[in-house]
């Protein structure tokens, strides 16, 4: 039965009225929120896991604030994912429970003016320490620390994957013991640097590669291609780290190396030889045929 037009345009402005407008006083422009030292934690985490874009034809709006812990979301409507940076002026713990998904999270400090020069430095970032308990995905960049020799501390026991690279450098910062209990897949590689005396990766089954050049004009076949690069000034026991993820890199890849105070190691994952036994041109020979008959018999 095809319902009446103004029933039709009741059901979309009762749909629509349903939802909460999206709140650009609380959190800023969306599509293009990032956190600085002016939002508090809390705040950003509320409206990164509540903003959605949703059909403007159906609810009158394009912008909307959904809690999909206790409503729910329209089959239109896709969560506005967020990156996660700081200025060079933030300083102290950063601590976001609740916070479960990103498109990147980048620590790298700040450009800072030199009135009297006009030149612009790179200040360092003051973060002490990070706490993202619920964190799960990233979904679009990688996860890069960098310019810092304050952070004491890493939490982030539930992230499973990172779209591309884990970069992480601790250089100059005090002793970490790093663990990624729940880390499955990065998908172009990892690179950590700093005084590293732990580092615990139990659930990585794979990883892409990293390529580095030491120069710009230096030919294509002289550059490194590790899937993971650890360099600690620590006591980091490389040999059993590199035989605990090498079978999660990349075949075509130079593997895992390691270096640190107990020593240094590369190991790379040997790609199995492939079956050219007798029986294994049988076995093939006969599922071919398989295929063939049931080609045959379908037309």
């Amino acid at each position: 039965m095809r319902l009446p037009g103004f029933l039709v345009n009741v059901s979309i402005v009762t749909l629509a009225a349903a939802l909460t407008p999206y709140d650009s006083k609380e959190c800023s422009a969306a599509g293009s929120i990032q956190f600085n030292e002016l939002i508090p934690e809390d705040v950003f985490v509320r409206c990164a896991e509540t903003t959605y874009e949703c059909n403007s034809t159906i609810h009158g709006g394009k912008w909307f604030k959904i809690n999909s812990t206790n409503e729910p979301v329209p089959a239109d409507c896709k969560k506005d994912l967020y990156n996660l940076q700081t200025a060079a002026a933030f300083s102290g713990p950063l601590a976001m429970p609740g916070l479960t998904e990103l498109t990147s999270i980048a620590f790298r400090g700040g450009y800072v003016k030199d009135e009297s020069t006009g030149e612009f430095t790179i200040e360092a970032t003051r973060i002490s320490t990070i706490d993202l308990p619920d964190l799960v995905n990233i979904t679009r960049w990688g996860f890069v620390i960098d310019n810092t020799a304050s952070i004491s501390s890493l939490n982030v026991p539930k992230l499973k994957h990172v779209a591309t690279i884990l970069q992480l450098n601790f250089t100059g910062g005090p002793a970490l013991n790093l663990s990624f209990p729940s880390l499955i897949d990065v998908g172009v590689g990892i690179q950590l640097h700093g005084e590293i005396d732990a580092l615990d990766l139990p659930a990585l089954n794979s990883t892409g590669i990293w390529i580095e050049a030491k120069a710009f004009d230096l030919p294509y076949e002289n550059r490194t291609g590790y899937s993971i690069s650890v360099n600690s000034t620590g006591n980091l026991d490389c040999n059993a780290f590199a035989a605990s993820v090498v079978n999660a890199t990349n075949y075509d890849g130079l593997g895992v190396t390691c270096n640190s105070k107990k020593g240094s190691v590369t190991l790379k994952q040997v790609k199995p030889p492939e079956d050219t036994s007798a029986a294994s041109k049988i076995r093939g020979g006969f599922l071919g045929s398989v295929a063939l008959l049931a080609f045959m018999f379908a037309l």
